[in-house]
Parts: structure tokens; C-alpha cells; sequence
């Protein structure tokens, strides 16, 4: 008899694994927080779990990757709304994250990790750049972790910037800022449940001997890392002013493009930068909503996955998303490109969802270990329940998926071989309701909230 921590029943299972396999009534087992079993029905008699779920009418599949988010802003959303990204930033952004507390980090977070579980997602990126208090970014580990998500920290630095108007109080030594990524990389965790990467923050407030360090640091010590790169046309406006050229040739030209580095955004690519990226390695984060929200423009996706690019998806903060749901950055990303594309084939359901999850762990170098619902790969899955009215009647889940589906959707969150949300309940013992309230109390005695219907 097999012995199970938990075993799901009765699922269809889209496995997303490289051939494509869907089982039509299938069951996962899970021991030790990893999948030991997915295939046809177990039958009772041949195994015993300590935990049992019926998961009759419903779809298993692996939890989304959200590569990119900046769980602070999860407090500001609407604010500094129709503006470009630079008047964004100084209006609503960089006011706010210069003066953030340890609390507002705790509540934002705790927000952003909470919406995310419930629209799928079982790895949260925090992309993370207000490092004028060493101790905020244990805050926002430590909330992260509270939610039982899956976390990559990405612990960024800038090391200049005045002239772009980057608070003074974010600007640090990159050697300071390797100091700190060392101490965040001795917080104790199992099972992979914390990573910690580092990178440049943006292309206007990093110096050249900024990129050679922290590559250098990088490479030696197996880190991988991360930044925005071409959001807006100002990078290389920037870089061709002070270096005489484009920041992708530069970065290249310095051994920045490898396989270890997720690159952000990549708006404004040329198709041989695009060549360029393939050929390096590099995996791309698309975060379409934050870059229609503020105009920069639609990333090349289409053009990415032809020349072989791996592409992920990300929500971006909410303060240019105004939400970190996966689903719905999954829908956009499944619109948005036949309309530019003038083709209604230039990105398929299939490809949207393999870019949540597969490529998603991918970008992150986890590849062997998260994207898919295989034996041996971390259990880290997704009941996802059709029969809601945006979602019925479901002719194909792939489809379903990408173009009807919402947070009400998903009826269970599994992450590492735990339940951490299942029908409206986080298992970490925060209760919504409450933690909206202590959310809109925390704004108005700090003078945050501009608007309020109450």
C-alpha cells in the first residue's frame, strides 16, 4: 500500500509536462511536498493519505510563476493613474516608497501575496528596490513567507540617478548592496521556499562599474539576477548619452546576457537584439498590463518566441497593474497580441498558459523542479473549479483558461504539498476582511487615503 501526505481524486489533470499529456480522470499524490504519483484513479484500497481531496468536475494543473512584482506598491493602486513612467514614478511611487514603514510593507505585502494565491499563484518575485531600511526587506520576507507562497526575493540596488530624480536615499555602493544580499541569503529555509537573487534596478541609476560587480558577484557566486531593461525609450536614451550606445549592446559587451538573467519587461526590442537575447540565453518577463497602464508600448512577444526566447509572465506592482492577479495578466497577454499583431494566431491559449507556469519556472532556473505536474517536481498545484458563471459552459480547459477565467475560479492553492487557500480560506490564518480593514485603517492615519466612499 502507498503512502500519501495527500492525494487529489477524480481531477482532469493538464499537466503541461513537454508532451502535452492530459488525463481525463486522473489523481496526484504528494509525499514530502513533492509529487510522487499523477496518473489514472488511485483506488482506496491501494494507498492510504493523511489528507484527501474529491476534485470531481474540477481541473489540476501546476500554479502559476509570477515572475515580476513590488509588493509595496499593492497600497497604491490608482494612484499617479495616466501618466508616462517617469511622472508616474515621481508623482505616486518614488513619494511614497522613500517614507514606506515597516508596517505599510507588512500589510502591502500580506495583500499582494493574498491575491495572488487566489488567482493561482504559487511563486511570487518580489522585485524589491526601497533599500533605504536594511530591515524592510526582511519585513517583506517574512510577510511572504506568512502566506505559505513560494518566494523569490530579488534584492536590486542603484548606485546613481540624481539626475533622473532617484531619491538620494536609494542610491548605495554596489559592494554595499552585495553585503546585503549575502545576509539575506542566510535566512534559513527548506524545501526552496526563499530564493534570493540581486541586479540593477533600472538602466537610468546604475553606473558601469555598477553592472561589472554585480555580474561579477553574480557569476561567482551563482546568483542569479535581474532588471528592468527597455521599458521605456528613456534606457537608451540614457545609455547612448552617457556610453554611446544602446543598453542591450552594452550589457552585452560587458558578458551581462547570460542564462542566468531575466530581463524585465524588453518593450522596445530591435529584432537583432531579439537575435541577440536568444542567443545569450536570457528568459524575458512580460508584464503587459503595467506597460499599457503607462504607454510604454507592447513588447514583441510573438517576435521573442520565434527566435527561440523563453518568456514569462509577470503582474508588475500593482501601482501600474492595480492588481497582481495572475489571471487576468494571463487573459491580456492572450489579447493583446493578435490585436497588434493583426492575427488572432500570434499567441495561442496553450502558449499563455505555458508561459505562467513552464516558462515561469524556467526564467527562474527551476525548471526541473516547478511547471509542470511530473513525479519528482514540487507539488505545487492548482484546483481550478469551470462551473462559475464567467467560466460556463467549458468546451476546452486550455481555452477556458486563458480567455473566461477569473480569481472565483480557483477553488484550491496548493504550494510545496500544502493547502494554503482552498474555497475562500488562507490556511496561514489571515482572515480577508480584516486584513482590508487593517489596510484602509493604516492609510487613513498616515494621511494615505485621497479618496473614500466611507
Amino acid at each position: 500500500m502507498k503512502d500519501f501526505d495527500l492525494v487529489i481524486d477524480n481531477a482532469a489533470i493538464l499537466t503541461m509536462d513537454v508532451n502535452e499529456t492530459i488525463i481525463k480522470n486522473g489523481s496526484i499524490g504528494v509525499k514530502n511536498g513533492a509529487i510522487s504519483f499523477v496518473g489514472k484513479q488511485i483506488s482506496d484500497t491501494c494507498c492510504h493519505a493523511k489528507k484527501h481531496i474529491d476534485a470531481q468536475g474540477m481541473i489540476a494543473l501546476p500554479g502559476f510563476v509570477n515572475t515580476h512584482v513590488h509588493c509595496f506598491q499593492s497600497l497604491l493602486k490608482g494612484l499617479g493613474a495616466d501618466r508616462p513612467l517617469i511622472s508616474w514614478l515621481n508623482s505616486s511611487v518614488q513619494p511614497f516608497g522613500v517614507r514606506v514603514t515597516h508596517r505599510q510593507q507588512e500589510l502591502a505585502t500580506l495583500v499582494a501575496c493574498l491575491e495572488a494565491l487566489k488567482s493561482g499563484c504559487t511563486t511570487f518575485c518580489e522585485f524589491f528596490y526601497t533599500n533605504q531600511d536594511p530591515e524592510l526587506a526582511d519585513v517583506c520576507i517574512e510577510s511572504m513567507q506568512k502566506t505559505g507562497i513560494r518566494s523569490i526575493f530579488m534584492r536590486t540596488f542603484q548606485d546613481y540617478g540624481g539626475e533622473y530624480n532617484v531619491p538620494d536615499c536609494y542610491i548605495e555602493p554596489v559592494e554595499k548592496a552585495i553585503e546585503e544580499v549575502e545576509r539575506l541569503r542566510k535566512i534559513p529555509c527548506s524545501d526552496d521556499m526563499l530564493s534570493i537573487w540581486t541586479g540593477p534596478d533600472v538602466t537610468w541609476a546604475t553606473t558601469l562599474s555598477g553592472y561589472r560587480t554585480i555580474l561579477e558577484y553574480c557569476l561567482d557566486q551563482k546568483v542569479r539576477y535581474t532588471m528592468h531593461l527597455n521599458e521605456t525609450l528613456e534606457d537608451n536614451d540614457m545609455c547612448r548619452r552617457n556610453y554611446g550606445r544602446n543598453i542591450v549592446d552594452l550589457l552585452d559587451e560587458i558578458g551581462f546576457l547570460t542564462d542566468q538573467f531575466l530581463a524585465v519587461h524588453c518593450v522596445h526590442l530591435t529584432q537583432d537584439e531579439i537575435r541577440l537575447l536568444a542567443k545569450r540565453g536570457v528568459s524575458i518577463s512580460h508584464n503587459p498590463a503595467a506597460n499599457l497602464y503607462l504607454g510604454s508600448g507592447i513588447a514583441p512577444i510573438p517576435a521573442c518566441f520565434q527566435a527561440g526566447i523563453n518568456v514569462s509572465l509577470g503582474t508588475d506592482g500593482a501601482a501600474s497593474n492595480n492588481t497582481t492577479d495572475m489571471l487576468d495578466t494571463m487573459r491580456l497577454t492572450a489579447l493583446i497580441h493578435k490585436g497588434v499583431c493583426h492575427d488572432a494566431t500570434a499567441m495561442s491559449a496553450e502558449k499563455v498558459v505555458r508561459m505562467a507556469t513552464m516558462g515561469g519556472a524556467k526564467a527562474l532556473g527551476m525548471g526541473k523542479m516547478l511547471g509542470s505536474l511530473e513525479v519528482g517536481k514540487k507539488a505545487d498545484i492548482i484546483l481550478f473549479d469551470p462551473e462559475q458563471i464567467r467560466s460556463v459552459p467549458m468546451h476546452d480547459p486550455i481555452t477556458t483558461l486563458a480567455y473566461s477565467a477569473s480569481a472565483e475560479n480557483i477553488d484550491t492553492t496548493i504550494v510545496n504539498g500544502e493547502v494554503v487557500y482552498r474555497k475562500g480560506i488562507f490556511s496561514c490564518g489571515i482572515d480577508e476582511e480584516q486584513l482590508n480593514r487593517q489596510v484602509m485603517s493604516e492609510l487613513q492615519k498616515s494621511g494615505m487615503l485621497h479618496c473614500s466612499l466611507s
